[in-house]
């Protein structure tokens, strides 16, 4: 699964979490160094819901399809 993270406000891209379980995830492009190191050794829920601290909304991907409505 990979989770796409934008901007809050603009929704600039602003990299992506590579998640393979709860715990094994790595990320993506430029991420903030402050965001990583506050979210070090966090369970993914725990990061997704931290994410709004950092200006930051995300999109779910899995199986190379975007999730959300149909």
């Amino acid at each position: 699964m990979e989770i796409k993270l934008y901007h809050i406000d603009t929704l600039e891209y602003l990299g992506s979490i590579l998640v393979r379980s709860a715990f094994d995830y790595e990320f993506r492009g430029h991420i903030d160094e402050r965001l990583l190191s506050s979210t070090r050794g966090m369970p993914i829920k725990a990061l997704l819901a931290n994410l709004v601290s950092f200006d930051m909304v995300y999109d779910v991907i899995e199986g190379g399809t975007p999730a959300g409505p149909a």
